[in-house]
């Protein structure tokens, strides 16, 4: 599971509060610290790893624009205003998001999402190691809703152009995510692509007749590709006893 680790840099503390009930409310952020000063954040971030910050514009001692020339390049920033005119200032310097104040959870999850996509789309140009894998996931299915799924009970995957459906012993869940994200982001030694468009896990195979993979619990029949076949073999041949 990805974890967003964040923190907020406002001067009125019922922002303050707002921001911190709507994080708690997505399972995929973690709030680290929260400010009234800039200067303190700026020193926090120098000896704390953080991923995302919530950045309101108008604080004394430093602006939130100001604030942002002196973060590192990799830093992802979520304006929060209640200043509109700000925006375009706000995005010249880069930024992920302008949450205009008042704003909605619905419109705070969007920019919550974004920065998860963000961080999926750097972490499949460079995977995790070993011992960074967790065992569950989230994912943003077609309804809008966030599911955590475990990686234990996926049986396959199967890739619909733009689309991937997920599933399990009893639910299926469809997302907007490609292939590709979802391959590089599962445990490399549990999961086999056998097809360009389907991933199913090692574990959950009865048997394997011709070029169709069976599965406990479910009745469908996932094909091999001429492709995959060698390399899905190789690493099955990996599992089995000599």
């Amino acid at each position: 599971m990805k974890v967003i680790n964040c923190i907020i840099v406002e001067d009125e503390q019922y922002a303050i509060n707002i921001l911190t009930d709507f994080i708690s409310k997505v399972p995929f952020i973690n709030l680290a610290e929260t400010f009234t000063n800039p200067i303190d954040a700026l020193l926090y971030l120098k000896s704390n790893p953080v991923n995302l910050i919530f950045l309101d514009i108008n604080m004394p001692e430093l602006s939130g624009i100001d604030l942002i020339k002196l973060l590192p390049k990799n830093m992802e920033i979520i304006i929060t205003s209640g200043y509109s005119e700000f925006a375009v200032a706000g995005f010249e310097n880069n930024v992920l998001d302008y949450l205009l104040k008042p704003y909605s959870f619905d419109r705070f999850l969007q920019g919550a999402q974004k920065a998860l996509d963000k961080l999926l789309l750097l972490n499949t140009s460079k995977p995790a190691p070993v011992n960074e894998q967790s065992d569950s996931f989230y994912l943003k299915t077609d309804h809008g809703r966030i599911v955590r799924i475990n990686f234990n009970d996926i049986i396959y995957i199967e890739g619909l152009k733009n689309y991937c459906s997920v599933f399990t012993e009893n639910e299926r869940h469809i997302s907007l995510v490609s292939m590709k994200t979802l391959a590089d982001n599962l445990p490399q030694q549990d999961f086999a692509r056998t097809h360009k468009s389907y991933i199913i896990a090692l574990k959950r195979i009865k048997s394997i007749d011709g070029n169709m993979v069976m599965f406990d619990k479910i009745k469908e029949k996932i094909p091999i590709g001429v492709t995959y076949r060698d390399s899905f073999f190789a690493q099955l041949n990996n599992k089995m006893f000599k």
